[in-house]
């Protein structure tokens, strides 16, 4: 039977899985409200919801290679967060939901697929 693949790597680790998950978001992003992001599982993909209120400021998005960059203007000065994919269950090209795109809101859904096993 096979093992369950984990949302996140800490939790595939602490399952004993570490190579068995999707996204490894960095540590100051995980202490981060859940209302300032959130991923969503899927049959065939993952969708991360960023929403800028939670995050206290402008919120810009970027793409790296297997990295997913949040850049944040805040009060305080900017701030910095990143989401590793993992390159082995997902493909590193994102989508932005256009359907999803309320900037007015300050909302904003990426889509993340599964590479077919």
């Amino acid at each position: 039977m096979a093992s369950k693949i984990h949302l996140f790597k800490k939790s595939a680790i602490e399952a004993g899985t570490p190579e068995k998950y999707y996204l490894n978001p960095s540590e100051n992003l995980m202490k981060i409200a859940a209302s300032a992001w959130r991923v969503v599982e899927h049959e065939d993909f993952l969708t991360l919801t960023i929403d800028s209120d939670g995050f206290g400021g402008f919120v810009t998005v970027s793409f790296e290679g297997k990295f997913i960059n949040i850049e944040v203007d805040h009060k305080d000065g900017k701030k910095k967060f990143s989401i590793e994919m993992n390159p082995k269950l997902l493909n590193s090209t994102v989508e932005i939901d256009p359907a999803a795109l309320k900037p007015s809101e300050g909302t904003s859904r990426l889509i993340i697929s599964k590479l077919k096993k």
